[in-house]
C-alpha cells in the first residue's frame, strides 16, 4: 500500500496505532511513503530554513511513531531515498534557477552537480537519523525492506526535457559536445541519454551502498521505454506505475471496464507491468490502480493480484491509502474524496483481503511456461515506436509468465530483436485461459473467473454468462455487475474448509454523485468523457449483490452455518441454510446490509 505525504504519512499516536493494525488485519504487509520531500506540515522539510536541508522535529517525530507501528504489526516499509519527488529548491541550497526547475528536480537531477550533492545529502541525514521508537538508524532498519532512489524521473520523459530552464538545457548541451555530440540533437541521441541516466544511477547506487544501505535499491519507475528499463535493470529491481482510468480532470473520467478491454490491448494494467519484467531481476509496481469513480473498479482487484501470482511478480502497491490533497487522518468523513484516495473505498479495500491471500499465500500458481522476448544492445536503441513494441508482448502475461532479455556482446542473440510465439494467443480473440487453467477472462463478456483450491471468484457482468460452478461451489447470480469470491480461511481445500469467508460487492458511490447520461462506455470509446456532475456526500453506498450460492456437503450430517458480518466483522444473525440432495444452499441479497459472509462447516 501506498501513503501519500501530503500529511497522511504523519498521523498522531493514536491515529498511527489504529492505521497500522488496520493495514496489517487487511492483509497489507509492506508500505510506501510516498513524497516525504514535501515542506511541513506535508513533509519533513523544515519550513524556517532558508534551505530544503533541515528536517522538522515534530514531523520526524510522527514519522518515527508510525514506522514503529507498522514495524510492530509486522508490516514492512519501501522509502524514495534522494529527496528528489515533491522538493523545492530554496535560495539557500545554492540551485541555479531553483524557481524555475520542476519540483524533485525531474530531468536536472541526472546533471547538476549542486543537485546531486544536495540529494545525497537528504539520503545521507535521513537514513542514518536514529529512530528512538525502534533504536535504529534506518540505514540498519530491519523494518526497511527496499529503497527506491526517486519517482517519476527519466531522461526519457519527454515532458522533463521540454521544461528544463534554459540554463539547463545550455548545461546539458555542453555535456552533450564533450562527449562527442557535436551537430545533433541531445534531447534525440537515445544513446547519450541512455549513458547520462545510466552513469548517475549507477553512482548513487554505489554511493547509497556506501554509506551503509544493505537493502534492494531501485532507481525509479516510469520505464516506458526500453532505453530506460535497461539503465534501471542494472539496479537490484525494477518498477513501474500504471493505473487505468486516471484522468488529468477530477471532473471526468471515461468509465470503460477494464475487465471488457482485450487481453491483446497494451494499455491494461497487466500487460503494462509485464513490459517492465526483466529476466533475473524482482519486478515491482510501487504504484497501481484503478480509480475511483470507475464503477468497475472492484474486479481490477483481484484480477491484478492473480495475474501478479501467476506471473512471479514480487510486490505491488495499491495507491494510495491516503494522502495527497491536504488531506490527513483528521476528520475524515465517510465519502469517497478523490481517485487515489482508497481507504474507506469497499470497491478496493473491501477486496484487498482476499487479494492479498491471492498474492502472498500462493493460491494461484505460477505459470508453467516463460515467454521470453531477447532484445540486442543496437535493438534497443534502434526502437521508434515504444507502443509497437508493447503491443508485440501484449497477452503473454495473461496466459503465462513473460520477460526481457537484455543481449550482450557474445549472446546469441547480440545481433537481434526476437519476440515470443505463443500458440495459446492464436485463434482466441476475446477469451484467455492461463496454462495453469485456474485463470479465465473474457472480455468481450465482460467476465473474469479464477478457481484455484483454496479460492473461487466469478467476477463481472454477471448477466452474459449462466452461474458458475467450481469444487462443489456455485454461485447462481442474478443479472448485472459483481464480484463474487469464496476463500478458505484454514488452509484447507474449498472443498473440505471448515471456515470460509464470501465477498460479494459491486459497485461503490457517495450518495447522490452523478455521471452525465452517457455513463458506461464502449470498451475502446475515448471521443466522449464521462463528465461527473456531483462527486457526492457521505455515506458510502454499495450496490446491493444477490446471488444463489451452493455449497456441496462434505459429510452425511455436516451442518453449513453462514453469517453476515457487520463492519467490525462480528457475526450478525445467521442466514437460513436449506438442503437441496448433497448440497447446502442460502442466498444472499442486500438485506443483510453487508458484503461479508463467514461461512462454518460443523
Amino acid at each position: 500500500m501506498n501513503i501519500h505525504a501530503g500529511r497522511a504519512c504523519f498521523p498522531d499516536r493514536e491515529q498511527a496505532r489504529d492505521i497500522a493494525k488496520r493495514l496489517a488485519q487487511l492483509g497489507c504487509n509492506i508500505v510506501r511513503m510516498h513524497f516525504l520531500d514535501y515542506e511541513s506540515p506535508d513533509g519533513l522539510i523544515d519550513p524556517r530554513y532558508n534551505d530544503s536541508q533541515h528536517f522538522a522535529a515534530f514531523q520526524m517525530d510522527r514519522l518515527d511513531y508510525f514506522i514503529y507501528q507498522l514495524k510492530q504489526n509486522g508490516v514492512y516499509v519501501c522509502f524514495d531515498v534522494l529527496g528528489l519527488g515533491a522538493r523545492r529548491f530554496k535560495a539557500g541550497d545554492g540551485v541555479s534557477q531553483s524557481d524555475k526547475i520542476e519540483k524533485g528536480a525531474k530531468g536536472v537531477s541526472f546533471f547538476d552537480e549542486r543537485v546531486i550533492e544536495l540529494s545525497k545529502k537528504f539520503a545521507s541525514d535521513f537514513l542514518t537519523h536514529v529512530n528512538p521508537y525502534t533504536g535504529n538508524a534506518y540505514i540498519n532498519e530491519p523494518a526497511i525492506a527496499m529503497v527506491g532512489m526517486t519517482n517519476e524521473n527519466t531522461l526519457f520523459l519527454k515532458r522533463s526535457l521540454k521544461r528544463l530552464p534554459a540554463y539547463y538545457k545550455r548545461k546539458i548541451e555542453d555535456i552533450y559536445r564533450n562527449s562527442g555530440g557535436e551537430g545533433k540533437d541531445w534531447s534525440h541521441d537515445k544513446r547519450f541519454l541512455f549513458d547520462l541516466q545510466d552513469k548517475y544511477q549507477k553512482e548513487m547506487h554505489a554511493y547509497l551502498r556506501s554509506i551503509g544501505v544493505k537493502v534492494p535499491i531501485g532507481a525509479s519507475n516510469l520505464p516506458y521505454d526500453n532505453v530506460t528499463l535497461l539503465a534501471d535493470s542494472r539496479m537490484d529491481f525494477t518498477d513501474i506505475h500504471v493505473y487505468w482510468d486516471l484522468c488529468d480532470r477530477l471532473d471526468r473520467i471515461h468509465n470503460r471496464p477494464l475487465i471488457s478491454q482485450s487481453y491483446l490491448n497494451p494499455e491494461t494494467i497487466v500487460n503494462t507491468i509485464s513490459m517492465a519484467k526483466v529476466s533475473g531481476k524482482p519486478l515491482i509496481s510501487t504504484e497501481w490502480g484503478s480509480n475511483w469513480p470507475n464503477d468497475w473498479r472492484a474486479v481490477d482487484v483481484l484480477s491484478t493480484a492473480a495475474y501478479a501470482a501467476l506471473n512471479d511478480w514480487d510486490a505491488l502497491f495499491l495507491y494510495a491509502y491516503n494522502g495527497g490533497w491536504g488531506l490527513s487522518w483528521d476528520g475524515l468523513e465517510q465519502r469517497l474524496y478523490y481517485g487515489t484516495v482508497i481507504f474507506n473505498d469497499p470497491a478496493k479495500m473491501g477486496l484487498f483481503p482476499l487479494a492479498s491471500l491471492i498474492f502472498l499465500r500462493d493460491d494461484v500458481r505460477q505459470g508453467l511456461n516463460t515467454y521470453r522476448a531477447f532484445y540486442s544492445m543496437d535493438k534497443v536503441f534502434e526502437i521508434e515506436d515504444t507502443y509497437v513494441d508493447r503491443a508485440r508482448i501484449a497477452g503473454l502475461p495473461y496466459l503465462s509468465r513473460f520477460e526481457k532479455v537484455f543481449s550482450g556482446p557474445g549472446d546469441d542473440q547480440s545481433n537481434e530483436l526476437i519476440y515470443p510465439i505463443a500458440g495459446g494467443l492464436s485463434g482466441k480473440k476475446d477469451t484467455i485461459e492461463s496454462d495453469t487453467g485456474e485463470i479465465i477472462r473474457d472480455s468481450d463478456k465482460g467476465i473474469f473467473i479464477l478457481k484455484t483450491d483454496r479460492i473461487f471468484s466469478y467476477s463481472g457482468f454477471m448477466g452474459e454468462k449462466a452461474g458458475q460452478e467450481f469444487d462443489g461451489i456455485k454461485f447462481a447470480a442474478g443479472s448485472g455487475f459483481a464480484t463474487l469470491t469464496i476463500a478458505s480461511l484454514d488452509g484447507k481445500n474449498l472443498s473440505s474448509s471448515k471456515r470460509m469467508l464470501l465477498a460479494a460487492i459491486g459497485r461503490a458511490r457517495n450518495k447522490d454523485q452523478n455521471f452525465t447520461p452517457h455513463a458506461t462506455k464502449k470498451r475502446n470509446d475515448l471521443e466522449r468523457d464521462v463528465y461527473i456532475l456531483r462527486a457526492g456526500s457521505s455515506p458510502i453506498l454499495v450496490e446491493a449483490i444477490e446471488s444463489e450460492v451452493f455449497i456441496k456437503k462434505s459429510g452425511r450430517d455436516e451442518i453449513l452455518e453462514v453469517y453476515p458480518l457487520d463492519e467490525k466483522g462480528l457475526r450478525k444473525t445467521a442466514l437460513p441454510v436449506r438442503r437441496e440432495g448433497e448440497r447446502h444452499c442460502f442466498k444472499i441479497s442486500g438485506n443483510t446490509d453487508t458484503v461479508y459472509y463467514e461461512i462454518v462447516r460443523r
